[in-house]
């Protein structure tokens, strides 16, 4: 397994970003974008500073700008040009994984905002919501994932500022995926909640899981809902959903809202059960994310996607070796220190010294 995954690794981990991104460049730059890749990638995978990305490849020979010269041509970037880009590296992905069998069918997808931490000073692309960590700032993307075992994609990432409307980036998430992807049911969680999101979707013609918030309304609907079975809701401004409700091990009444009239309450809970799938996904994107401490909007936005271009090479990894391998989807045969370490392998066998 080692060799052919160095030479998997070789051709997508650089060539992959050099085939899909090209970056704005001014006069007077002498590197190409592929020495500007290898230093994003090192830090990510080491999780450090481009600059000392940068140092560590200098020393061991390779032909790549410092820290500095990077972080300079990062924040020069057009946001579009960067979102371009890593889409195809996205879609590259998944294409790949087509081969394999996967995506032949609907996949059930969730979408949700991913907040990074800000602790600097009221920038205008930082949110406010509830504190965590001793801060109330942070940085948001939106995101929209396959939550399905052994395909867990993130399909697309969107920035969330404080002039967003959530309804536009829900709308435009589900739209951008349905051009490679059946979807087959999204999910939601309560923060979603909202007759504008609703509408959306519904116009969208999607298959939609949130759970309802026990609004006064909501709470008097609750227990009939549950006892006769699903019902049609009407939200104070007029959106209509189909209102499921089941009970808990405690006893708890648990209300979904959702577009699924005939679908029973227990395969709904199942659907929305799918969601806490992403949360290993975020851990796992984590370990991918290199350090930085700059306020530019682009070199924020690239750490963060690239950390998930990284997930995705790994989910994509993982496929290709459980094919080899016939393995069940829920295995992971290449776990995530093990990818590292093979790249670290790559990058100092092939180091010019």
């Amino acid at each position: 397994m080692g060799s052919s995954l160095e030479d998997i690794l070789k051709e997508e981990i650089i060539k992959t970003l050099d085939k899909h991104i090209t970056l704005v460049k001014g006069n007077n730059c002498t590197y190409s974008d592929s020495s500007e890749f290898i230093v994003w990638s090192w830090a990510g995978v080491n999780q450090i500073s481009v600059q000392q990305s940068s140092e560590e490849l200098l020393d061991c020979g390779y032909h790549v700008p410092s820290g500095d010269a990077v972080l300079d041509r990062l924040s020069d970037q057009p946001y579009r040009v960067l979102e371009h880009g890593f889409d195809h590296v996205f879609q590259d992905h998944i294409s790949r994984a087509r081969k394999q069998r996967l995506f032949t069918h609907s996949v059930i997808v969730a979408i949700d905002f991913t907040d990074i931490e800000w602790y600097g000073e009221e920038l205008p692309f930082i949110v406010k919501s509830k504190a965590k960590n001793g801060t109330k700032c942070f940085i948001r993307f939106a995101t929209i994932a396959v939550v399905e075992d052994g395909k867990r994609f993130t399909l697309k990432v969107l920035p969330v500022t404080p002039l967003s409307a959530t309804e536009h980036i829900v709308k435009e998430l589900i739209i951008y995926v349905q051009h490679f992807v059946s979807i087959r049911v999204v999910l939601l969680d309560r923060g979603f909640y909202s007759n504008e999101v609703i509408k959306q979707i519904k116009e969208a013609k999607v298959k939609f899981v949130i759970p309802a918030k026990k609004t006064g309304k909501v709470k008097e609907n609750m227990q009939e809902a549950y006892e006769k079975g699903p019902m049609n809701y009407t939200m104070s401004k007029g959106e209509t959903y189909t209102l499921t409700v089941i009970k808990e091990d405690d006893d708890t009444l648990l209300p979904y809202a959702t577009n699924m009239s005939e679908t029973e309450p227990s395969m709904i809970h199942e659907f929305y059960e799918h969601r806490f799938g992403i949360e290993t996904q975020y851990r796992v994107k984590n370990k991918f994310f290199g350090k930085t401490c700059s306020k530019k909007y682009s070199i924020r936005y690239t750490f963060f996607i690239l950390a998930v271009a990284l997930y995705n090479l790994w989910v994509l990894l993982n496929i290709l070796e459980r094919g080899k391998k016939g393995l069940e989807p829920g295995k992971i045969p290449i776990k995530v220190d093990q990818l590292k370490h093979i790249f670290r392998k790559i990058i100092y066998r092939s180091a010019p010294i």
